[in-house]
């Protein structure tokens, strides 16, 4: 039967088709910014920066009203606060004023992933990860597409504001659409079994160690993807030496690796493959990259490495985490997605400074520092995994959320 969320689905997807091109249109069009600013690629990347702050103020009450006052009000005010966002930064002439409406895209991202994710679990209760990782396809398309876009703009010595005003075309329309969108219940869902849960959307203030795990693990996740999509090109460029349009390009082959591992994720997860197998590997696989490319940096070893550290650092960690998290917790859907946002928020904030410090003296060492995150966060999820192996009598309900219920 035809599931009635599904046009609903369709337009929160279509966010983040747009938040995945914002999360990297003040990156490729470094050059310009930085012009326009006064400033060099640090001080656009602080400016980056500003995001995670955002994020970090905005989950704090975000999650309170996607649990309270429902999923829709949340992701209409992540909607907004994005379009706030690319008007601002088109009109910023500072980096203090860039900084502010950066500030206001992370409001954007926190808003929008406090209902979202939410939602889509409450549409698809049988089959969330499949829902929640579909996301990642949308965002990973954008991200192959807006390179393009912008070497064409480039190319054709036009304004580079154009890529802004796209975004703002698409989302005005996908706001009146998902205005009219009804969405899910926010307190009473079913299980796989059939029965009715009601999770406590409150929980208490004892996290278990798989909870702590599996939040930090959306430090690790939200880190990996910035590092990729931030500086990959930048890596191409001035470490390996290729010409802008080659290591623009190192975006795009990130971006269809990424795509590729959606597809492939879903494929085996239908046929009963678990989250933490794909964790896992993803992880210990990027940091094995990540070394590659810091320890050989050579044009053939940025190409390949931008292939296989988008496939297993980009290609849904953020939305598998996400997915175990909520099945390891009892608490409400918007109160954890909020705690596990904090997580990401502070990597926003303070892995670009890091980064940005870094680059000061080799930007090849960016990538050492991601090999390290990477196997912080393989060794989270084994955590994880191990705990549930010793203690099955803990572990949540076996998830079938690969299965069953067709999206």
């Amino acid at each position: 039967m035809k599931n009635k969320y599904l046009s609903t689905s369709i337009g929160l997807y279509f966010n983040y088709f747009v938040h995945g091109m914002g999360l990297i249109i003040i990156a490729l069009n470094m050059d310009v910014l930085s012009l326009k600013w006064g400033t060099d690629a640090a001080g656009v990347a602080v400016v980056v920066s500003s995001f995670g702050i955002g994020k970090i103020l905005a989950v704090f009450f975000s999650g309170k009203i996607s649990d309270k006052f429902g999923r829709k009000p949340s992701v209409m005010l992540g909607m907004l606060f994005y379009l706030l966002f690319f008007v601002g930064i088109l009109w910023s002439p500072t980096t203090t004023t860039a900084y502010f409406f950066g500030i206001i895209a992370g409001f954007a991202n926190s808003f929008l992933d406090t209902g979202t994710y939410p939602a889509l679990m409450e549409a698809f209760p049988k089959k969330s990860g499949p829902a929640n990782i579909i996301v990642k396809a949308f965002v990973q398309s954008a991200q192959f597409l807006l390179p393009l876009i912008v070497g064409f703009l480039i190319n054709q010595q036009l304004w580079y504001g154009w890529s802004f005003i796209l975004l703002i075309v698409i989302l005005s329309i996908n706001l009146i659409f998902i205005s009219t969108r009804e969405f899910p219940s926010t307190t009473i869902v079913p299980s796989e079994t059939g029965k009715v849960e009601v999770k406590d959307p409150k929980g208490n203030f004892h996290f278990s160690m798989d909870e702590i795990c599996l939040i930090i693990f959306g430090f690790v996740a939200q880190s990996l993807l910035y590092i990729l999509s931030q500086w990959i090109a930048k890596y191409g460029s001035e470490v390996v030496h290729m010409n802008d349009g080659a290591a623009r390009m190192l975006v795009s082959y990130g971006s269809i690796a990424a795509l590729v591992c959606v597809l492939i994720t879903f494929t085996l997860g239908n046929k009963g493959v678990k989250s933490p197998y794909f964790l896992m590997s993803y992880t210990f696989m990027a940091s094995v990259i990540s070394f590659i490319l810091w320890a050989f940096p050579t044009p053939i070893v940025g190409v390949v490495g931008a292939i296989f550290l988008g496939y297993f650092s980009a290609g849904g960690l953020i939305q598998l985490g996400l997915t175990l998290l909520v099945e390891k917790s009892k608490r409400g859907k918007g109160l954890i997605t909020s705690l596990y946002t904090i997580a990401e928020g502070i990597a926003v904030f303070t892995i670009p400074l890091a980064a940005a410090a870094i680059s000061k003296v080799n930007i090849g060492g960016i990538f050492l520092m991601n090999s390290l995150i990477a196997f912080i966060g393989f060794s989270l999820v084994l955590t994880v995994f191990i705990r549930g192996k010793r203690n099955p009598a803990k572990e949540a309900p076996v998830s079938q959320e690969f299965k069953n219920e067709a999206i």
